[in-house]
């Protein structure tokens, strides 16, 4: 792992990003023709690789797969992920390694924004799918290399983390609320949350809601206003500026 966090990437083609559903894809893998990178959104599976290391893959796990590398992989629990095969310029070897990501909100939405870009294949889709790979490469670099002292810190504000997960639907939750469950400051909550998970907790916030509207656009039963409520925006405009930001397009124009 700690090679391929060190070097400085160069990517040249991307050979395939797409979505694999559960139950679906190859069990068996031979002499693989690109790199990979694989996000698991849910289930549990096992890589066995012909020079006999095993990795567990969980939920919100990265695993990276190395070009030129023969495995099988077997499902305990079948569930869905997303994969990103590429080239780069030079040739360099690395070891295969599952990351467990933090940031898992971001991870889901340049991954999903590769493989429908990858899909839809209008001009400039190739560019836009670099730039999504290079998204998920820093962001595993980015929580790779923090400092180990953050575990104690990312302790500290589970308990807000926590409320945020079972109350995002709410279009309030506060600074304050959340800082007071933590026992510490809005200034050194704010602080920690950013250096734990590389965004501000409005930012994390919104970007929860927005991949629950677009969840829920995807369905196609709800209106953009229900959506907009649903996922806890309390306003209309306000929903509409931050889905259309996220996506590139409105939420009435989406899916």
């Amino acid at each position: 792992m700690k090679n391929f966090m060190n070097y400085d990437f160069n990517i040249n083609k991307i050979a395939v990003a797409c979505f694999v559903r559960a139950g679906t894809g190859h069990a068996v893998h031979e002499n693989r023709q690109s790199h990979g990178l694989a996000f698991h959104t849910g289930g549990e599976k096992v890589y066995s690789f012909s020079d006999g290391r095993t990795i567990a893959v969980n939920p919100n796990n990265v695993i990276y797969l190395p070009k030129h590398s023969t495995y099988n992989v077997a499902s305990k629990v079948v569930g869905d992920c997303y994969a990103i095969n590429f080239d780069i310029d030079e040739e360099a070897d690395f070891s295969p390694f599952a990351l467990s990501i933090n940031n898992h909100t971001s991870m889901l939405e340049y991954f999903r924004d590769a493989c429908k870009v990858w899909y839809l294949k209008k001009p400039a889709f190739e560019t836009k799918c670099k730039a999504e790979l290079y998204n998920v490469i820093y962001t595993m670099k980015n929580e790779y290399f923090s400092d180990y002292a953050q575990k104690d810190k990312r302790h500290l504000i589970e308990p807000a983390v926590e409320y945020i997960h079972e109350h995002y639907t709410s279009n309030r939750i506060c600074i304050d609320e959340l800082s007071g469950l933590c026992g510490i400051t809005p200034e050194y909550f704010r602080k920690i949350f950013n250096a734990v998970y590389g965004v501000s907790p409005v930012s994390y916030i919104n970007s929860l809601r927005i991949t629950r509207a677009r969840e829920l656009l995807e369905t196609k039963m709800y209106s953009a206003r229900e959506v907009c409520f649903l996922s806890g925006f309390g306003d209309e405009s306000h929903f509409s500026r931050k889905f259309k930001k996220a996506t590139g397009l409105p939420p009435s124009k989406y899916n």
